[in-house]
């Protein structure tokens, strides 16, 4: 399962609160500004309002819908959600988000071990 940060405004709200649309906008390679939806979905209802900003964690999930357009063309489009998000900042600096310590693999390893791996390709530094 991945996990990824979305920084942006809210654009609406919805399910009783525990969901919200956030549009992040960025900086395109040509210069113009793109912009992303993504569905944000909650445990508990979140008491977010449209036009507010911040920066949430979540598990990442991609669903792909079929649409016909106005000329007939079959189109898909990818709705990309966070689930079980979290608040982790209001946006504006980087270290506001949570510290790399709470990644289980960036913690620092014990000064001796008295592990022995098993016979193999083994990679001890492999957190997984």
């Amino acid at each position: 399962m991945a996990f990824t940060e979305v920084t942006g405004t809210v654009t609406r709200t919805f399910y009783n609160g525990k969901g919200a649309e956030v549009t992040e906008t960025f900086k395109k390679q040509d210069g113009s500004e793109g912009k992303s939806r993504y569905s944000l979905w909650f445990k508990e209802p979140h008491n977010l309002n449209e036009g507010d900003s911040g920066k949430w964690r979540g598990a990442l999930s991609v669903k792909v819908d079929e649409w016909t357009d106005q000329e007939g063309q079959t189109r898909h489009s990818a709705k990309v959600s966070l689930n079980g998000a979290l608040h982790v900042g209001d946006g504006k600096q980087a270290s506001q988000a949570p510290a790399a310590q709470d990644e289980p693999w960036a913690a620092t390893p014990p000064a001796a071990s008295t592990h022995t791996p098993p016979a193999g390709n083994y990679d001890a530094e492999t957190p997984f």
